[in-house]
């Protein structure tokens, strides 16, 4: 089984290989065949089977190719060689592809894009991983993006095989985290969200290879959808916020790919009921319905819906650019008369848009003739966001054929057939928001739901109050589907109901009990963090106090360096002048002495004597510095 990365590079590599390609069998799946043949042969085969090439492929790209289309692929392979290949290599084809022989293939020209892609998925799975640790979200826990990713495969092969539904696993996993991150992505790294739509491209690549259908098969032209009421819905703005786009995007490529887009009067009439309802339940404070939610989200009042509601069809047609189209009464006569409705009826606890969602898809299977057997040729559609609606019809069709209902997100892939080098960056952006736009609606309950959970709740017996508060707190931790789940089970059976009841409960107190752990854990790990601060910042008061007892001291120090340097100064020049003096008093009592000796006047005699005492003076005046210095 291949990782959760190699998924995603996967992904990114068939996404790669649809590059400006309008011919995705030869550009896309027979090279993916070559590839497959290239690594059996390097295992040292020279001798295999259909079945061993769809293992490579299994092991490889995780996508369960149909044995009947390996077979062909296998075919295809072989004759593109050349006859000097073919000899070279000894390549053979028995049983219509079934076996073949072939020696020494290599086929390696896209590794460059495989590696690509794996860089791509790296880059795209760490900044995943680094966002949930932001978050500070426990990713053991939660499915892989790979596993996100994976579901939409699945549905869309699902959808072209006519048969299969999403996995009761995928129900109980939570996947708004990968949405979240998407949105994130959206608004602050263009790059990785780019590398998102990537992956989802392959994801449709991946569920056409699994699903067996025929790409050579030409569409019909001048398409006709017709829109279901909750799709209307979104595209009017009158749904959660997040929907909006993705619908109003579909309208957009279903108009860009030459279809016409029309409303069915007795959707209108189903519209005109669920306006009425929102109008009668209106609350400028507390909305309970979806409706009423997004009326106060755009600002506008309870009059406006009214008058929405009395001009709904006008409204519709002129909004959204849409044509309606009536149903004749003969026709509706006969529709009400179907085995389908009661059946409907019996799966669901509001039994009166049955007949709508009926009426819907036995118009369409009217319009269409005759049964038919390729997507391609489906001119008629009944486009909705019901997935069990689509369900049911594939169960109750009379023969097996292509179903008269499309929901959004493989609607925009089979589009995408049509002209895959145009439609390519217009299919990736529609496709991967619709995808978040229907996680987020099976994750995030409606206002109605929540509703229909109180209800439920408050009929069951012996729930004590806190009991009742806590399985309301719940909705913030249950999917959109198990909620919905648990209302159909309160409405068919109370006692098991209520023992659910009590089992949401229990996990409830238990998760909050996990999460009051984790709040006490995170307030602890703070205070020990705050402590540990405390205690550094202590360490820090002494070292800077220590600091600054050395920095008085240096500054002291200085002081009497500065002190000694000026004394020391003083010294020098008082020895100086001791030095001048006496050298001044040695020659005035030299000149005194000769003086004394030479003249005999009494004049002379008179001048020696003062020179005399003067040089006594002098030498009196620098023995007496002298001594001072020497003593200092």
């Amino acid at each position: 089984m291949i990782n959760s990365q190699d998924t995603l590079a996967n992904y990114c590599f068939l996404a790669a290989l649809t590059e400006n390609q309008n011919d995705l069998y030869n550009h896309v799946y027979v090279p993916i065949c070559k590839r497959a043949l290239s690594l059996y042969s390097l295992r040292g085969a020279t001798h295999g089977t259909a079945q061993d090439i769809q293992d490579i492929i299994k092991q490889e790209y995780g996508i369960d190719v149909p044995s009947v289309i390996v077979r062909k692929l296998i075919v295809s392979v072989l004759a593109s060689l050349s006859k000097r290949q073919r000899n070279e290599l000894d390549a053979q084809i028995f049983e219509h592809g079934n076996s073949f022989q072939l020696t020494q293939y290599s086929f390696t020209s896209l590794e460059s894009k495989y590696k690509r892609g794996l860089r791509d998925a790296s880059k795209l799975e760490l900044s995943f991983n680094n966002y949930l640790s932001s978050e500070q979200i426990d990713a053991s826990k939660l499915p892989t993006f790979a596993d996100f990713l994976d579901r939409n495969k699945r549905q869309i092969a699902s959808f072209f095989r006519g048969n299969g539904s999403i996995k009761k696993d995928d129900i109980e996993q939570t996947y708004i985290y990968h949405v979240q991150f998407l949105e994130y992505l959206d608004t602050s790294n263009d790059e990785l969200f780019q590398i998102a739509e990537q992956l989802y491209l392959g994801t449709i690549v991946a569920g056409f290879l699994e699903s067996g259908i025929d790409l050579e098969t030409k569409f019909v032209s001048n398409e006709i959808y017709y829109l279901d009421t909750p799709l209307i819905l979104r595209a009017l703005d009158l749904q959660k916020e997040e929907e909006t786009r993705p619908a109003l995007e579909l309208l957009n490529l279903i108009r860009s790919t030459g279809g016409t887009i029309k409303v069915l009067s007795i959707t209108l009439n189903e519209l005109s009921d669920v306006i009425s309802n929102a109008v009668d339940s209106y609350n400028n404070k507390q909305p309970i319905t979806t409706i009423n939610d997004a009326c106060l989200r755009l600002g506008k009042n309870k009059a406006w819906l009214i008058n929405i509601g009395a001009k709904i069809g006008d409204y519709v047609c002129e909004t959204l650019k849409v044509s309606q189209e009536n149903i004749s009464t003969s026709s509706l006569n006969r529709f009400e008369k179907s085995p389908d409705v009661k059946a409907l009826k019996d799966t669901r606890k509001k039994k009166g848009n049955a007949f709508h969602d009926v009426a819907a898809y036995l118009f369409v299977r009217e319009q269409r003739g005759n049964t038919i057997t390729s997507f391609q040729k489906g001119k008629y559609w009944f486009v909705t966001t019901n997935y069990d609606l689509l369900l049911f019809n594939k169960e109750h069709a009379p023969v097996k054929g292509v179903t008269e209902i499309s929901l959004p997100e493989t609607l925009t892939s089979m589009l995408w057939l049509k002209d895959p080098a145009k439609l390519t960056s217009q299919v990736k952006k529609v496709g991967l928001r619709e995808l978040m736009a229907t996680t987020l609606n099976e994750e995030i309950a409606s206002k109605e739901l929540i509703g229909e959970f109180e209800a439920a709740i408050s009929s069951l017996d012996d729930v004590s109050e806190e009991d009742y508060i806590i399985l309301l707190e719940s909705v913030a931790s249950q999917s959109a589907k198990k909620i919905a789940n648990f209302n159909e089970l309160a409405a068919q059976d109370k006692n098991l109901a209520k023992r659910q009841a009590i089992s949401i409960i229990e996990k409830e107190k238990t998760r909050k009990a996990k999460q009051t752990q984790k709040i006490k854990e995170a307030q602890n790990a703070q205070k020990q963090e705050a402590d540990n601060n405390a205690i550094l910042n202590d360490n820090i008061d002494v070292l800077n106090q220590r600091i600054k007892v050395l920095e008085d001291n240096r500054t002291q120090s200085q002081t009497e360096i500065e002190k000694l340097s000026i004394q020391l100064i003083n010294h020098k020049k008082a020895i100086r002048r001791a030095a001048i003096g006496f050298t001044f008093a040695v020659i005035l009592g030299c000149l005194a002495f000769w003086g004394f000796n030479t003249f005999s006047t009494i004049l002379s005699r008179v001048v020696n004597t003062i020179l005399s005492c003067g040089g006594l003076w002098g030498f009196g005046s620098f023995s007496i510095n002298l001594y001072k210095s020497f003593k200092k």
